[in-house]
């Protein structure tokens, strides 16, 4: 779209990389700083390739992950029973029981002050990996889980590189990159705000890495998890909601879901010459 086009040009006359990762040379290829020509389909797997070099190196932001994500709640980790993979939630009877799979009760970390697992909450320093014995329960956070798949050698550059068709040094590089930028170039402004856990912080960070996926990568087969993939990525830079980074919600009031429903009246849609209604 043409108002894309001029945002990048706004970007890249501030001195911003453009970086297109696309398998044809146009559009916005065209004047891209770097153009990746993948392989068609496989954008999930070089997101994740992305991924491993990040862990590899732990190159993350662990407060962002702790404060902003699931990435410290705990996960039951009991192969063959119901309650495998569910997250650990307490009980709303507050009679120190646990409830799984259900959205009643609220999910817990494990707190490294008290040795225990707890609510999210201010004061509660929550352990981004780790493996806890909580009651009967052997529980893993969600991060020491993605770690250990993502982590695995058939996510490595190396071994993606032949899949992708982009090369193992390439798909290391544009980690780096990102990495460098939201770590060494981060963007400091002095303003108060305080966070949904009630904790004061006397100034807003932004890490200057975006990334924007179109219909071409999630109307793909399994363009969910490609999706997905390329939101892990974020998340893991801390680059979601703060400056020059991806803003999740639009900078103006739009309520979620949209107050304007499509019409679906059918008598009113097939009757000739009448407008909808909405």
């Amino acid at each position: 779209s043409n108002p894309m086009k001029i945002g990048l040009d706004q970007l890249k006359s501030r001195g911003a990389k453009f970086v297109s990762i696309n398998p044809v040379r146009t559009g916005y290829s065209a004047i891209a700083d770097e153009w990746v020509a993948i392989r068609p389909g496989t954008d999930g797997l070089l997101a994740l390739a992305i991924v491993h070099v990040l862990l590899s190196r732990e190159l993350f932001d662990w407060e962002f992950l702790v404060r902003t994500t699931n990435a410290s709640w705990l996960v039951v980790d009991a192969p063959g029973t119901p309650d495998h993979g569910l997250f650990l939630r307490r009980s709303p009877q507050e009679d120190g029981s646990f409830v799984f799979g259900t959205e009643s009760g609220e999910p817990l970390v494990f707190d490294q002050t008290s040795g225990a697992a707890m609510p999210m909450a201010s004061g509660v320093r929550p352990a981004l990996f780790g493996e806890h014995r909580i009651g009967q329960w052997r529980c893993r956070s969600v991060m020491s889980l993605a770690a250990e798949r993502y982590l695995d050698d058939s996510f490595s550059p190396r071994s993606v590189a032949g899949r992708c068709g982009v090369s193992a040094e390439t798909i290391e590089r544009l980690a780096l990159e990102m990495a460098a930028v939201a770590f060494e170039q981060t963007i400091e402004l002095p303003i108060a705000w305080t966070d949904v856990w009630g904790r004061q912080h006397d100034k807003v960070i932004g890490r200057p890495v975006a990334m924007f996926a179109m219909r071409g990568v999630s109307a793909h087969t399994n363009g969910f998890q490609t999706c997905r993939a390329i939101h892990l990525i974020q998340m893991l830079l801390g680059a979601l909601d703060g400056p020059g980074n991806f803003r999740s919600k639009a900078p103006f009031p739009r309520p979620i879901p949209p107050p304007q429903l499509p019409e679906n009246d059918i008598q009113r849609i097939n009757q000739p010459d009448t407008a909808l209604a909405r």
